[in-house]
């Protein structure tokens, strides 16, 4: 059991393991715990930013870890990635599951592989008279 666990913390490490700085320091800026989202099927992990309306996902961990062994087992040719628009689509899922429907995503990219950011924005309530 125990080597199982080593085995996939080693993969998710090597994932992550191409990540520059500017990413690394940008992903320190989510709260945490994460959220766990089921959207088609499929778990998703998002991170809430801190202070910016913007969402940090990921495909579930043991999806890095299925990614990860894939591409170690050919040598880095299987791009066995998550669609960014599954990963959007989790996104909105999120903003829906947590009161903010409203809320559209208005752009993302990818901070690190298999982590995108997306951005979002939310209408604005128009004061009552």
């Amino acid at each position: 059991m125990h080597l199982k666990i080593l085995a996939a913390a080693s993969i998710a490490v090597s994932v992550s393991s191409c990540a520059t700085g500017e990413s690394m320091s940008r992903m320190n800026t989510y709260k945490f715990p994460v959220h766990t989202v089921e959207y088609g099927g499929e778990s998703f992990r998002v991170y809430d930013h801190k202070t910016e309306n913007a969402l940090m996902v990921s495909p579930s961990l043991g999806k890095i870890v299925a990614v990860g062994a894939a591409q170690g087992a050919t040598f880095g040719l299987a791009d066995t990635m998550t669609p960014e628009k599954r990963l959007e689509a989790a996104a909105q899922q999120h903003l829906t599951n947590t009161g903010r429907g409203g809320c559209k995503i208005t752009r993302g990219y990818l901070l690190q592989k298999p982590m995108f950011e997306f951005w979002y924005e939310c209408p604005t309530v128009a004061p009552k008279v």
